[in-house]
């Protein structure tokens, strides 16, 4: 599966939480998004923080990728680093990425050599988006394609003082959009996941060719908040059925947990490229390496 579409398998995994918290600031009252909203804009103010996160997918309990890192982001210093291992049909592998003083230093694998791009623009577009939040007419456009998520959002007061925040979705529920695109989205991953690789060692997810009644069954979003209104905990599941073109009946089922920790305490990991094998990349050269899957590394 070439790595841009293993982007797409991501952010689709994501998109729930993502849509769940940029509706927030555009849905009526109601104490499960007020809780989350709170908490994520409180957790969003620590300066710092480490994530822990674990992607998996699988298809009838088989595995097919699992991907996990450990993310550490300074927003005031402009750094983050990033440690990370895959697991998929083909066997394992690693990479790194840092970002400081206005770029960005890929390593992947055992390769001796560090890409380097340079990202001097990134650091205003994000602080723009951030000042500014989503644009009016993207809180008027989620509620409407995807419904009122209000009545699926539950708050379960914790032991120890704090909360869980959760959203349920059955396939009865589910917004008529996600049944819309569902099977148009997945047919196209599974296109160019069946594509010959153009590198060697590029990312090997073998996704089943669905064929019929191809369909979203469910997706649960999940937040711990602790007793100080922060964000410790987050995971998502996105389950997915189709039929393939034999008649087997598929279930998969995309995984995703978060933890955060050390926020307001984390330090991130730092590359020292002096006597290192360096290659200089622009945007469009990077762009270019991963959208045809180049540049994988086995380690």
């Amino acid at each position: 599966m070439r790595k841009k579409w293993l982007a797409v398998a991501l952010a689709v995994g994501l998109s729930g939480a993502l849509v769940w918290g940029m509706g927030i600031s555009a849905s009526a009252e109601n104490r499960g998004l007020d809780v989350y909203k709170s908490a994520l804009q409180q957790t969003k103010e620590a300066k710092s923080k480490t994530a822990q996160a674990k992607l998996e997918l699988t298809d009838n309990g088989v595995k097919l990728l699992t991907l996990e890192g450990i993310a550490k982001v300074n927003h005031d210093e402009n750094v983050a680093s990033l440690d990370a291992t895959y697991t998929d049909a083909d066997g394992t592998g690693t990479f790194q990425a840092f970002h400081e003083q206005d770029q960005v230093v890929f390593k992947k694998g055992d390769s001796d050599v560090y890409r380097v791009m340079e990202t001097k623009d990134w650091g205003r577009k994000s602080e723009k988006h951030t000042q500014d939040g989503p644009p009016a007419f993207v809180k008027q456009l989620f509620p409407a394609l995807l419904g009122d998520m209000n009545q699926w959002t539950t708050v379960t007061e914790l032991p120890d003082g704090g909360k869980q925040v959760t959203l349920e979705l059955s396939e009865e529920e589910m917004p008529a959009f996600i049944k819309v695109i569902a099977p148009a989205v997945y047919a196209k991953m599974a296109e160019h996941g069946e594509a010959k690789p153009v590198a060697e060692k590029s990312l090997t997810v073998k996704l089943p060719n669905l064929k019929e009644e191809v369909q979203v069954d469910a997706i649960t979003v999940q937040a711990t908040i602790n007793k100080n209104n922060l964000i410790e905990k987050q995971t998502a599941e996105v389950h997915l059925s189709g039929v393939d073109a034999s008649g087997k009946k598929h279930e998969l089922l995309l995984s995703i947990d978060v933890s955060l920790s050390d926020l307001a305490a984390t330090t991130p990991d730092h590359i020292d490229l002096a006597g290192k094998q360096v290659e200089k990349i622009s945007q469009e050269d990077m762009k270019a390496r991963w959208g045809k899957g180049e540049g994988g590394h086995r380690s």
